[in-house]
């Protein structure tokens, strides 16, 4: 695994890069974003990511080639600007498997504003645990009858809306107080110097991160 601080850089680098290349660079993008999953030994990750984008870039394609009307103009639009977030996010994927208190003990070494690791600090909690309570909102919903995956239901869809999407939703806006309140009694936004038990230093290896660096700033002459 990668410094986080590194990865963390390349993230940034990334997102505004993302903004000026070329459909070409975007995808020179895409490759790079993949390719440093990988070097981490995040196969499965990586194949999945690939297996993704090349899915969607073989949709995007195909639409560029059919003569659409409105709907198809604006979904092929929709499509090709996610096509220049997807690199973004598959570098954020590789981020998001850094444990938080490394994360959150890097980002201090390079003088990230508090209220930026506040906000990270609860949105890297945020998403596994929105992802347990939607299971067991649908356990629950499976078992009275309304479940999202049983498909007589999307034939009422105020209903499903009702029962299975309101709790999600009202769960939701609980998490996120509750995970603020809880980042801030560990003393995440304490005015003080905060220690680790991590042990943050750059390594041998990180250089090849760095290699990147160069080859993301490479895409815009692509």
């Amino acid at each position: 695994m990668f410094d986080a601080r590194i990865q963390f850089m390349l993230l940034l680098l990334c997102g505004s890069l993302a903004v000026f290349v070329t459909n070409t660079g975007a995808m020179a993008l895409a490759i790079l974003a993949i390719a440093f999953v990988l070097l981490q030994g995040y196969f499965r990750l990586a194949a999945q990511w690939f297996i993704f984008y090349f899915i969607f870039s073989a949709l995007l394609l195909l639409l560029y080639t059919v003569d659409g009307n409105g709907i198809l103009n604006a979904a092929l639009l929709m499509l090709a600007i996610t096509s220049k977030m997807l690199p973004t996010l598959i570098f954020a994927s590789s981020l998001a498997k850094v444990p938080t208190g490394r994360l959150l003990s890097s980002l201090q070494k390079i003088n990230v504003p508090k209220s930026i690791l506040l906000t990270l600090a609860v949105a890297l909690r945020f998403f596994p645990v929105l992802r347990s309570e939607s299971k067991l909102i649908q356990e629950n919903a499976h078992i009275r009858g309304i479940s999202l995956r049983q498909l007589k239901n999307w034939r009422k869809p105020l209903l499903l809306f009702e029962y299975a999407i309101v709790p999600l939703l009202m769960r939701t806006i609980r998490l996120a107080d509750d995970l603020s309140a809880a980042a801030s009694t560990r003393g995440i936004d304490a005015p003080y110097k905060k220690t680790s038990h991590h042990h943050i230093a750059f390594r041998t290896y990180d250089s090849v991160a760095c290699l990147f660096f160069f080859l993301l700033i490479g895409t815009l002459w692509i």
